[in-house]
């Protein structure tokens, strides 16, 4: 497998890049600055995500990509500011994984993803989805985690109390169809993503109970 992951400093994509070294992968990580690898069939690149061209190159030869981008509103600064995340740059990424012919793709959105939510954050995830599916791949995976339970390097107060009263108050009482908004280990995610890449012929959105079927 070689593969390519975009938001590759973040919770989840720092744990897949582990995972898919572990399964010898080889990784394109693509971020904003330039970092040191710590395995020999790891490279990250540092890109631009406005211009395409400093990442067109980089899909030769991938057989899986992976959307790991995020933020959240209070980040990046304005509403505009995380479409241009969340919607624009996760986008534009996917278009030139289509256009290299790179045949699967996994894209990490969240639970409730909808594009005619009342909700801001959910609306553009949603939207995201909806774009993509446009697309021409084999194989697209699509993952609505809800809260996800790791060490961030960027630490967010209020999901760290969310990972601490999450699991124990709210969680077991999260049964039947409501289990897809139970807290999600990041580490099960980033398994979740390398099993099934490619695993499915055309769309399939995953949800907590298929990130514990590892």
């Amino acid at each position: 497998m070689n593969s390519l992951v975009a938001g590759s400093t973040g919770l989840v994509g720092s744990l897949l890049i582990d995972e898919l070294l572990e399964s010898n992968s080889r990784v394109n990580a693509i971020c904003r600055n330039k970092l040191p690898s710590h395995h020999e069939a790891l490279t990250y690149h540092d890109i631009n995500f406005d211009d395409k061209s400093t990442y067109q190159n980089l899909f030769e030869g991938v057989s899986d990509a992976f959307i790991c981008l995020g933020s959240t509103i209070k980040k990046a600064g304005s509403q505009e500011a995380f479409r241009k995340i969340d919607v624009d740059y996760c986008f534009s990424i996917a278009s030139v994984a289509s256009d290299a012919k790179v045949p699967h793709l996994s894209i990490v959105t969240s639970v409730g993803a909808d594009p005619k939510s009342k909700n801001f954050y959910l609306r553009c995830k949603g939207e995201i989805e909806d774009k993509i599916s446009q697309l021409n791949f084999e194989s697209i995976a699509i993952y609505r985690p809800g809260l996800l339970i790791g060490n961030r390097q960027d630490r967010r107060v209020a999901e760290t109390i969310g990972q601490i009263v999450q699991p124990i108050l709210i969680d077991p009482f999260l049964r039947g169809s409501a289990s897809k908004f139970r807290s999600v280990r990041a580490s099960d995610l980033a398994k979740s993503l390398v099993k099934n890449s490619g695993k499915n012929q055309g769309k399939k959105i995953y949800h907590f109970e298929d990130f514990l079927r590892l």
